[in-house]
């Protein structure tokens, strides 16, 4: 039974990148991975996909019918619900053990409209599967961006609704006090509340806002780790492949592939 692996992010947050990163570090361990190119507006991939929706659908030409940029996106990726057996029969062909999907950079476009899950839920059909949403780095410069992310993150959880990984991409520009004083510290009931309440700059309304919001996560229990993540740190690309490994599994003991 194939095991999906679904990539979202913010347009720039390295989600191609990761795909690459993360075949490699499967297949060194062992077991075999995919990469389904789910943007078919995208020009070049740092990777060689197995399955290509620019093979399905072509963003160029609707996008010459007269459609503005992200409406041809949004044409091109509701006609891939169209061909949506083909291209479940082409990723099962492979028979890896892995699928990595790899989802447009202009995420808005992808995850919120109907398109978007639709496409994934009818790929992936009752299989193992996780999504991997990428913060980027960036985000953790102010306590309100972080906020914005995990927002950002949450609601795509509620579009998706399949167990979520959240990592920091491109944490390599971590300054280490940010990861030692901040992010490590996040899952400490009340701490990311009280950066906010520091905050001189924001408006009251804002700070109340945002402390609302966090606490509401919190009770959710969806602010749990953030995994940092780096292509230049395959240690954290291992421990990705790890962790994914365990929700997959749904337990603690994940198989280990020789």
């Amino acid at each position: 039974m194939e095991k999906f692996i679904v990539l979202l992010g913010t347009a720039g947050a390295g989600k191609s990148v990761l795909a690459s990163l993360l075949k490699e570090r499967i297949e060194s361990f062992g077991a075999s991975a995919i990469i389904v190119n789910l943007d078919p507006a995208v020009k070049k991939t740092p990777y060689e996909p197995n399955v290509d929706a620019r093979n399905y659908v072509s963003y160029n030409e609707i996008l010459s019918t007269g459609l503005g940029p992200n409406a041809s996106l949004i044409a091109s990726v509701d006609s891939l619900v169209l061909h949506v057996t083909e291209i479940r029969e082409e990723i099962y062909s492979f028979k890896a053990d892995y699928v990595i999907i790899d989802t447009p950079g202009q995420m808005e476009v992808f995850a919120y409209r109907i398109g978007g899950p639709m496409l994934v839920k009818a790929i992936i059909e009752d299989n193992p599967a996780t999504i991997v949403f990428l913060i980027d780095a960036l985000f953790f410069e102010d306590p309100l961006s972080i906020v914005s992310a995990l927002s950002l993150a949450s609601s795509v959880a509620f579009r998706f609704m399949y167990p979520q990984i959240n990592v920091v991409s491109k944490s390599d520009i971590l300054l280490p006090e940010i990861v030692s004083e901040v992010l490590e510290r996040l899952t400490e009931e009340g701490f990311l509340e009280s950066l906010i309440a520091k905050n001189a700059e924001a408006p009251e309304t804002t700070k109340y806002m945002a402390q609302g919001i966090v606490r509401v996560l919190y009770e959710a229990g969806f602010i749990g780790d953030l995994l940092p993540v780096s292509a230049y740190n395959i240690e954290s690309i291992d421990k990705l492949y790890g962790r994914i490994q365990q929700v997959l599994s749904g337990g603690e003991d994940y198989a280990v592939y020789r």
